[in-house]
């Protein structure tokens, strides 16, 4: 059955109707009227007064379920939050509801009240979405120290996590590191927690057949970032092997802070030359991990950590490896020069 907000979309209610209907004068319900008033107002701004008027006599509860249906159209929701000065219940869902665009908060953060600013500053995902809500929230007159403080600490774990120190060390601008970062991080977001197949649908698939090797490669080759990311930290052995040379960071990072992961594999990845340098970063900053020997040798042999990591490390080897490591062709020159000098004065 068609409804009034379909006639509305399509063009098709009478102007004396939309004036009554923004008016309150037609029996719709709450939820259509809702809808409606913000379609016709886009359409006639001059109306817009009139529905002001109508919405100030609707009851707080009808606003706040409305405004919390995890259904609600992106555009609505940004019609209310901007253009609509909404009940404090109605406000506070309308800022969490998932389905308010990330561009949206960024917009009304300079002029949120200070009762709803928590909800905005704590909302992680949306601000890696959209890193511009930051420095509109720092334009928002009732911030508080402790939230200019958490807005600083997020945003320097933000980029601690997705920036590697080895790529400063590269002749790569930290601007466009942390471009890159920001970046891989808003298109993880963009996808997380949609996927019509979770992770944990791949992951019992994989256990079913934990002996075929294949299966458990086409199933990964089938992940999004997200799910991989999940089947990173939940997976058995063979998928974090798989996971951890992946070419995206979140998801090799993820593969060695799984909570899963034994020292036995640390060993291994340790020693691999086809992985991420952001996975032997946090092998070598792992402080119960470095207490290996092995593993730091591994690390000072591997070409791909980072020279801040391995010439720290290279006090610890022995003099058997030190007079190996000089000869190594596979590391950096001055790695060598350095063995070669701590070999020959017995460090």
């Amino acid at each position: 059955m068609e409804t009034v907000v379909d006639r509305i979309r399509a063009g098709e209610l009478p102007d004396h109707a939309c004036e009554a209907l923004v008016r309150g004068f037609l029996p719709v319900p709450p939820e259509e009227l809702f809808v409606a008033i913000c379609l016709i107002v886009k359409q006639r701004d001059v109306l817009f007064a009139d529905a002001l008027s109508t919405l100030e006599t609707m009851p707080e509860a009808a606003f706040k379920t409305f405004l919390e249906d995890k259904a609600c159209d992106p555009d609505v929701l940004d019609f209310y939050l901007h253009r609509v000065p909404l009940p404090g219940p109605a406000k506070a869902v309308a800022l969490l509801n998932h389905q308010t665009r990330a561009e949206t908060l960024r917009d009304v953060a300079p002029s949120v009240e200070a009762e709803f600013l928590d909800l905005v500053v704590n909302n992680q995902v949306k601000i890696l979405e959209e890193p511009e809500i930051v420095d509109a929230l720092r334009n928002n007159p009732h911030l508080s120290i402790n939230q200019k403080q958490k807005l600083d600490d997020y945003e320097r774990l933000l980029l601690k996590d997705l920036v590697s120190p080895a790529e400063e060390l590269e002749d790569i601008p930290i601007e466009e590191v942390e471009r890159q970062a920001l970046q891989e991080a808003k298109e993880f977001v963009a996808v997380f927690g949609h996927e019509k197949l979770s992770s944990k649908d791949f992951i019992q698939d994989i256990k079913g057949d934990e002996d075929d090797s294949h299966n458990v490669l086409k199933q990964i080759a089938r992940m999004s970032v997200p799910q991989k990311v999940q089947a990173a930290i939940k997976g058995n052995r063979e998928v974090r092997g798989i996971l951890i040379r992946d070419a995206n960071k979140l998801v090799c990072s993820a593969a060695i802070r799984s909570p899963r992961i034994t020292e036995a594999e640390v060993e291994f990845y340790s020693n691999l030359r086809n992985v991420q340098t952001d996975v032997l970063r946090l092998i070598a900053l792992n402080r119960e991990w470095t207490k290996n020997y092995k593993i730091i040798h591994n690390l000072v042999r591997n070409p791909r950590t980072p020279l801040a990591f391995t010439t720290k490390f290279l006090s610890r080897l022995t003099q058997r490896d030190l007079k190996f490591l000089q000869m190594d062709k596979n590391v950096p020159e001055v790695l060598r020069k350095m063995a070669k000098r701590m070999a020959r004065t017995g460090k």
